[in-house]
């Protein structure tokens, strides 16, 4: 009998021991209730950092570059009076004489040796072409016959009542024209050729007295 009795307190408590209440790290929980987890926000939060300072957009302004035509360089347009052209710093005021045709460097051209002609009655009468400058077309100094002819339509020799027009275009050589009859008026390209290419190349006044 006492065997019995004490066969069933030990059952009674081993019985009870694995009812007892579970422990968790940190808090105590009852045994079969999940332990509450981290929001979803706390767990995906991520540490704030600033914004990288953006770069400051660049201050450098390139110049436009010059286009030679169809009536002048930048400021300098032909028909233009020697005083005003003196006035805004175009030409040398030293280089101007007071009546008939003269010369005055181009105070923009490179290299400076690059002179227009002009004329008291009639202004600036001549600019000439220099270094890699180019008309609206791409035509500038080393351009060839074809490219000339295939940018102007209205092309043409000079003094074609000479010598006839075969002769200038077998040899690639002589002085040309474009532009004369544009809505441009007073004012056309000229040309100089030599075996196909050009040599020299201005803006012209329709009706330049001081040179042919």
């Amino acid at each position: 009998m006492r065997r019995t009795i004490l066969a069933l307190a030990v059952a009674t408590l081993v019985t009870g021991c694995a009812n007892a209440p579970q422990t968790v790290a940190g808090e105590a929980a009852p045994a079969g209730v999940a332990s509450p987890s981290p929001s979803p926000a706390a767990s995906s939060a991520k540490p704030v950092s600033s914004p990288s300072p953006s770069s400051s957009p660049s201050t450098t302004t390139n110049s436009p570059a010059l286009v030679f035509g169809p009536v002048g360089v930048g400021k300098l347009k032909i028909g233009m009076s020697v005083e005003d052209a003196v006035a805004i710093g175009e030409l040398k005021s030293s280089d101007v004489p007071e009546e008939g045709c003269g010369y005055s460097a181009v105070r923009v051209a490179k290299p400076k040796v690059v002179k227009v002609t002009y004329e008291m009655d009639r202004g600036i009468t001549a600019i000439p072409a220099w270094g890699r400058i180019a008309t609206p077309e791409g035509i500038r100094i080393g351009s060839t016959l074809a490219q000339v002819k295939a940018a102007y339509p209205d092309f043409e020799w000079r003094n074609v009542e000479e010598l006839p027009e075969e002769v200038f275009e077998a040899d690639g050589s002589g002085d040309a024209y474009a532009g004369r009859n544009d809505k441009y008026k007073n004012v056309h390209y000229r040309f100089r050729f030599s075996k196909g290419k050009i040599t020299d190349l201005d803006l012209e006044h329709d009706e330049p007295a001081c040179y042919e």
